[in-house]
Parts: C-alpha cells; structure tokens; sequence
C-alpha cells in the first residue's frame, strides 16, 4: 500500500529569524518545522508564528516554542495583541504575554460568543456580527451589504470572499494590495475585478500584499509552479520587498534562487506581514 501523503509548510519571505535581528534562511522556499505531531494551521506575525499541532495551539519565534493553554482553537497574531478563540469566547492578551505561553494575566479583550451550531463558523477574524482585529479596539462591524464566507485582513487593508467566491478589497492600496490596478485607497468594499468570473475558496492578507485560491473543493493548490494546480490556481499580488509573492525581490533580483521541487504536492495558503505561508501535501 502506497503511503499517505504528508503536509508541509513552505514560507516564502521574511523570516522571524531576520525580524530577531539574527541572520536568516536565505532567499527561496523553506519548510516550516513540523516535528513529529505535524503542523495543521498557521497563523504568522512578523515576529512570531502561531501553529496548530496534534497537541494544539504553539507560539514560535526565534530560537523559542511555547505550548498555549488548551481550549483555544485559532489564533490571530499581531506585534502588539493576540487573539485566541474558544468555543464560547473570544480574548486578547499582549503579546509578551503570548510568547511566553502564559495566559494567566486578566485580557485586554474579551467577547462572549454564541453556542456553536450544528455548522463549523467561519474562520477568525470573523465573528458573529462582526469581525476581530489583532490590536484596539479588537472588533469592528463589517460594512452594510457585505456578506463574508472569509475575511482576511493585512497592516492597512482587509480582503473579503463572498458568497459566490468573488473577492472584494479595501483600505490602504500604496503597494498594490488592492488588486485595483492602482495604488489608491479604497474605503468601502470593491469587487477585485482581475479575479471576476474566477470563483476563489480563500483569501489571505499579509502586511502590504494577498493572495487568494480559486476552485469550489477543497483548499489544495498544485505547488510544484507555486501558482496552479489540479483544483486551483494561487494569486499573489502586492508588495515583493522581502519575497513573499513567491518572486525574487528587489533585493534578491540579482541573485539566483535556488530550484525546489517539492514533488505533486498540493496545498493551502496564508499570509504574514511580510510572509507567505503555503501548504503542501507531499508523497
């Protein structure tokens, strides 16, 4: 019998080595430790990362790994707060905090939420009603008339899936981030029209660039191309400085990258501030 296949993390872009102020991987892909629990979720700061294993949530920065305390079930990071949800409440706590694994001290943050039904919620920052932000206030309405599968939300803008799998972007669009075709901001929701008529399943926002998956199954990506696959094509646009569209950067123009051929593996995607975090399933 053929093995199953495993899951693994590529990260392209700056790493919580470099933010440290330590020398980093270099340019290129790198995998994400796993370990022997594996790695099924990822949530990325700049500084830091917070990661669902077998054994639950676990915050990693340079040189350090602290298990969270059980309960929590997903996590949205920032370099001041982080937020964690459980199946009855939202909180966040300061990022010291976070990082030291110790949830003892009362939260900055906290928000009673409904019993769960019979169907999954959507995934954070949404919340009934609204959705979370990793910093003050913590909560923000969504603007009338928009109805989010997902949302995504990067430094200066936030990007929403729709009903239909259409993707709307708004906020500050300096670096691209919009996927307007312009470097203008944008204060109400707007449909990203190179997507239109392209049904997307996700989106992600790092700090200054996005990324979506199109398809209607499951969130898998081909990434021996990084960018199209068996069931969805990848789209990354935005801010490049440190490689996280998956492209050489501006820095890096001049060098080679290095070739990595992770095989048919298939996967899923995510963003950091400056990072794109994309899972692969290799055999």
């Amino acid at each position: 019998a053929m093995a199953a296949p495993r899951r693994a993390w590529l990260v392209f872009g700056f790493s919580t080595e470099e933010a440290a102020g330590e020398l980093g991987p270099g340019p290129g892909p790198r995998r994400l430790e796993s370990g022997p629990e594996g790695i099924r979720r990822v949530w990325p700061a700049w500084s830091y990362v917070v990661v669902e294993t077998g054994a639950g949530l676990e915050v990693r920065s340079a040189g350090l790994r602290r298990r969270l305390p059980p309960g929590w079930t997903e996590a949205l990071p920032s370099e001041t707060h982080l937020v964690l949800r459980g199946p009855a409440v939202a909180r966040a706590w300061p990022r010291a905090a976070a990082l030291r694994g110790e949830l003892r001290e009362a939260a900055a943050w906290s928000r009673a939420l409904p019993p769960l039904g019979p169907r999954r919620p959507p995934p954070l920052p949404l919340l009934p009603g609204g959705f979370a932000t990793p910093r003050p206030p913590f909560f923000a309405a969504l603007p009338g008339g928009v109805r989010a599968r997902r949302l995504a939300l990067g430094q200066e803008h936030v990007l929403v899936l729709g009903a239909a799998g259409e993707a709307y972007a708004w906020g500050g669009g300096r670096h691209g981030q919009l996927g307007h075709g312009t470097l203008e901001s944008e204060l109400q929701p707007r449909l990203v029209e190179a997507l239109a008529g392209v049904p997307m399943q996700v989106v992600a926002a790092g700090g200054w660039h996005s990324a979506s998956v199109s398809g209607e199954g499951p969130c898998w990506v081909q990434v021996v191309r990084v960018a199209s696959g068996k069931t969805g094509d990848l789209y990354v646009w935005g801010w490049n400085e440190s490689g996280q569209l998956a492209l050489p950067s501006k820095a890096l123009a001049e060098e080679r990258a290095q070739d990595e051929d992770p095989g048919a593996g298939e996967g899923a995607v995510v963003c950091g501030p400056w990072t794109t975090y994309i899972c692969v399933l290799e055999p």
